[in-house]
């Protein structure tokens, strides 16, 4: 039967069901706080380490001895294009929109109106996708591979802080000491990175073999000396509060957020979990990593000039001919930056 509408039936649309994932922005807005956007190509960081030397004794008469600098050196980064765009024919606008009435009068310059905001809101939630993923890359793996059409490399903050366990002391194997690892590894960022770490991430196999370590259960069980307390609840963005250890001083998380990978086998897409599962995150909570944004360039239609504009994101509507047809863009060069490299550590688990 042909699909025909009655016009003497009473008809009611009841509700527009939209079916659409929200957007978790835990690590960027937690972690890259310091959003710095750019007017070049390129952008460059000048580091500085210090290290724990003393000054030195000397007698009176010999003088003071030189405590040379440690230099520094600079570190250059080109924040990648993220380019998503849409197009708008003319015979979409002949439709009904969803959720407009059967007899609304709605004109198709108004449907477009309506229509090129939803497509925005569409171009930006999945360029704050890729923004937060890129910063989970960055803190989990010290890099961020961008691979894509036309493009394909790694980004490399240099970071060397990670560990890996094996065999039996593997968490949730007949030799974890999961509260000793913690503790000596808040130990080594302190060394290491010169930061007190107070945020433990925990993947999802992490945090069960976290949570049924029967030293764990024996300490956090002792009624006369407080070690910690396991009390899980629900926050904002996407993240999961589990509770907190006296010993090391930390607060026990976890980020159950996901991601679809469409370029390992693009024919089988998956979903992936953005904090590995066998993870271990230890970092402080406030490291004001940088956030740059490169800036972004584009031709304008009623000059032919060059314009380049200082900005997160760069929203574009043209139109093209034969056939007529609306595209709308969206341009963003991000580039998530932890810029106080070993300041925090990654430990394969389990």
């Amino acid at each position: 039967m042909p699909n025909e509408v009655n016009i003497y039936t009473p008809r009611y649309l009841a509700e527009v069901v939209r079916l659409a994932p929200p957007v978790h922005t835990f690590f960027r807005d937690k972690f890259f706080t310091n959003i710095k956007p750019f007017s070049t190509k390129r952008v460059d960081i000048d580091l500085v380490k210090g290290d724990r030397r003393m000054a030195a004794f000397v007698h009176p008469r010999a003088g003071g001895q030189v405590l040379k600098g440690n230099g520094y050196k600079t570190e250059s980064y080109a924040p990648p294009l993220i380019n998503p765009y849409d197009v708008t024919t003319a015979d979409q606008l002949m439709d009904r929109l969803p959720g407009e009435d059967l007899y609304s009068g709605m004109t198709p310059a108004q449907r477009a109106a309506q229509q090129l905001t939803d497509e925005y809101n569409r171009l930006n939630d999945a360029t704050t996708r890729r923004e937060e993923w890129m910063a989970v890359q960055a803190i989990v793996n010290g890099k961020i591979p961008v691979v894509g059409e036309g493009v394909n490399e790694i980004i490399d903050f240099g970071f060397t802080n990670k560990v890996t366990l094996t065999g039996n002391n593997q968490w949730g194997k007949s030799a974890a000491k999961v509260l000793d690892n913690l503790d000596d590894w808040s130990d080594k960022v302190l060394t290491e990175g010169f930061a007190n770490v107070d945020m433990a991430i925990m993947g999802k196999s992490a945090l069960r073999a976290f949570l049924a370590d029967e030293n764990v259960l024996k300490v956090l069980d002792n009624r006369r000396v407080e070690m910690g307390l396991i009390s899980p609840r629900d926050l904002p963005n996407g993240v999961k509060y589990i509770g907190h250890l006296n010993k090391p001083n930390i607060d026990i998380y976890t980020y159950a957020e996901v991601y679809l990978d469409d370029w390992t086998d693009p024919a089988n897409p998956a979903t992936q979990p953005l904090v590995p599962d066998n993870a271990v995150i230890l970092i402080p909570s406030a490291p004001n990593f940088m956030l740059a944004y490169g800036a972004c360039t584009y031709i304008e239609d009623s000059t032919q000039a060059w314009v380049t504009a200082q900005t997160s994101r760069l929203l574009r509507s043209y139109v093209e001919h034969h056939p007529d047809r609306r595209m709308i863009e969206l341009q963003a060069h991000p580039l998530p930056v932890p810029d106080k490299v070993d300041s925090w550590l990654v430990a394969t688990v389990c």
